[in-house]
């Protein structure tokens, strides 16, 4: 990601709105899966252990990380965050029961390459949880500044995964931020000033919006509403082979 972002990505996380209801939102979602207690579990894209915290409810947690601006040397995971990209060597006898990949695989130019060596990665029964940004009608500033290569449609995500497990779930989510989202983008592409997505709004409000995207998963999470602006996938590695 674009090195100003890197920066203030951590403070972001742990504050934003969006990505404390992506935080809930997954919560939830890992808590349906049937995962073994306690489970072997590496977070793709983990930053400096962003996750680890509420993954570590689920089992012991690892994590890649290859910006290693990201990760601190005072990180107090740094000593369970490999710094080696997909792929490499020293994975090649890891299992894990739960690898999540969350807003990563957009950052990696062969997307097929990764999500292989992720399934590679799972013991038989394994689940991958994905999440993405959704449709290339939303594409925008906040991309280019992140180092995106594409957004995802649930048709090109389905056929990203096709072929290499069961899919459990593909749905999108944040429904209502699309049409926002969407304005932004269109006056972004008027104006030479550029409204930025990752400011951080006031206290109140913060809180609103946070409860607002809860409020609109947990009532609509048993409908496939056809937009959004993220994707979430669920594949699970066949029990054998």
């Amino acid at each position: 990601m674009d090195s100003a972002y890197g920066c203030i990505y951590e403070d972001l996380y742990r504050r934003h709105w969006w990505f404390r209801a992506r935080e809930r939102i997954l919560i939830s979602v890992l808590r349906r899966l049937a995962l073994p207690r306690p489970a072997d579990i590496l977070d793709v894209g983990c930053g400096n252990g962003l996750f680890f915290d509420e993954l570590t409810r689920f089992g012991d947690v690892r994590g890649i990380e290859v910006d290693q601006s990201l990760v601190p040397e005072d990180s107090r995971y740094r000593d369970r965050i490999y710094r080696k990209p997909l792929g490499d060597p020293q994975y090649a006898a890891m299992q894990f029961d739960l690898i999540t990949a969350l807003d990563v695989i957009e950052h990696i130019e062969h997307d097929d390459q990764a999500v292989a060596d992720m399934l590679t990665m799972l013991r038989p029964g394994g689940k991958l949880v994905i999440t993405v940004p959704a449709s290339m009608l939303l594409w925008d500033q906040h991309d280019v500044i992140n180092m995106h290569y594409r957004r995802y449609t649930s048709a090109s995500l389905r056929r990203l995964l096709a072929g290499r497990g069961r899919l459990l779930e593909l749905r999108h989510l944040f429904h209502a931020l699309f049409l926002p989202k969407y304005a932004v983008r269109t006056l972004n592409r008027l104006f030479d000033r550029k409204a930025i997505q990752h400011g951080m709004p006031a206290a109140p409000v913060n809180r609103l919006m946070e409860t607002a995207c809860l409020c609109e998963y947990f009532a609509l999470k048993r409908l496939r509403v056809p937009f959004g602006t993220s994707l979430l996938a669920i594949v699970e590695k066949p029990a054998h082979g």
